[in-house]
Formats: structure tokens, sequence, C-alpha cells
């Protein structure tokens, strides 16, 4: 057999390997779903890898695990996405709060596989109808305003006439918990705070409305009063601004 031909009869399974390598898709996975306040989303993720956590059409404002020795990452605050990477093998949960001030609850399941892309479906917020500013301050009764304020802070309703804060302020509460005050509605006579309790201990937690009463109190309403370890719930605290003329 002439060289030539010798060369390139060997070099043909040479080629076909090289082509049937760069032939192979990357195996970097994206995983699209829906966000649904309340409901979980479990997720597999790199342990070895960063993995990206968008919102498609929104921003992520911050992403909390219940434990942070479990999760290291933040939210970048120019892209509005998450790089993110588990230290530990077993799964958990972590929160994702959006600037649309959504909250979703994932379980984090780590994996020797490549970094992965999660991009959580945001639902645009309905339009709510027109009212006047002032609503909650033009109530039949003290009581009703209250009521108003409450379901404001809980998401059911849209009222006007409040100025919304965003933030993000942890608070020393109880052993194997954690509390942080993440928003603030502000209206001519009453404040309403909305807080989120994290159960950082093995054990589930009772919760019992009366604990967070004080001076300056006017209600209180804890959305899920039994939270199981790593996960959370929401705690809306109504007060009367003392600002007021």
């Amino acid at each position: 057999m002439q060289p030539n031909r010798l060369m390139e009869t060997a070099m043909k399974p040479l080629l076909l390997s090289l082509g049937m390598a760069f032939a192979v898709p990357s195996a970097h996975a994206l995983q699209v779903m829906d966000g649904v306040e309340g409901k979980t989303l479990f997720v597999k993720v790199s342990l070895r890898d960063l993995n990206r956590i968008s919102i498609e059409g929104g921003k992520i404002r911050l992403i909390k695990a219940a434990d942070d020795s479990k999760l290291t990452g933040s939210a970048d605050a120019a892209t509005g996405q998450a790089l993110i990477q588990p230290l530990v093998k077993d799964p958990f949960g972590v929160f994702v709060f959006s600037q649309s001030g959504k909250t979703y609850t994932l379980v984090l399941q780590p994996q020797d596989i490549p970094g992965e892309t999660i991009v959580i479906k945001e639902a645009a917020a309905p339009v709510a109808a027109a009212s006047k500013p002032g609503e909650i301050e033009r109530a039949a009764s003290f009581q009703q305003a209250i009521k108003k304020m409450i379901q404001a802070l809980a998401g059911e309703s849209a009222v006007d006439g409040l100025e919304v804060k965003k933030t993000w302020e942890e608070i020393r509460l109880w052993k194997g918990s954690r509390f942080a005050l993440e928003k603030v509605l502000t209206g001519n006579t009453l404040v309403g705070e909305q807080y989120r309790l994290f159960n950082i201990s093995d054990a589930p937690m009772r919760v019992a409305e009366q604990e967070f009463y004080k001076k300056g109190v006017l209600a209180v309403s804890v959305r899920d009063l039994t939270v199981e370890p790593g996960r959370s719930t929401q705690v809306f605290v109504v007060k009367r601004n003392e600002g007021v003329r």
C-alpha cells in the first residue's frame, strides 16, 4: 500500500472520532419552570460548578438559604441574576426574592453534573382597578382599615395611596429561627410590616400570633402557624403611623 493511502486509511478513525466529539451537545442544561408563590420547585444543581438562577421578565433581589453554611453565591444587582453553588450534597431549600415582591421556594438537589441554568417564569401582576388615594384611611371603620392593610401586605388586594419600601433587615428572635423585615407599607394613619420567619432548627416550629404583639402593634397575622424545618412563613404586623398629624 502506498504511504499516502496508508496515512489516509489511518486518519479516517481519528477524524471520525473528532467529528463525533465536536457533534456532542453541551451538557449544560436549562430548567424552565413556572413561579408560583407557596409552591415548592425542585431543581437539579451542580456541586462542582456555578449555577445560574434568573427570573424571566424580572430580576432577583435576594437569594437566601435557611442555613447559610449550605450555599455560596448571591444575586447581582446589575443583572438581576444569581450565581450560586451548594456546599453540601443533601437537598436543601432556598428562597428567591423577586424585585416584584414575590418569593419563590426552591429545593436544590446537588449532583455531580455541569452547571445548570434555572429560569423562573414570573406571572405578570394583574392590573388593579383604579382607586382613589388614601383608600385605607377612608374605610368604614378602623378595623376595616387594618384588615385592608393586612390584605395589601399578603398580596390579596392592591391598595393605592401606600408608600412601598422593600428591605432586608434581620432581627434576632428565637433560637433555631431567622427573622427579617422584607417590606413596609406606609399610609397616612397605618404602617404595615411584612416579615419572613425561617425555621433553621431540625424540628417543626409552632408560631403564635400573640408573640409578636408589643407596644404600638394593632394587629398580627401569620400565614402558617406551623413551619417545618428548612421552610419559612410570612408574618404581617400592622402599627399606627406615629408620624400622623
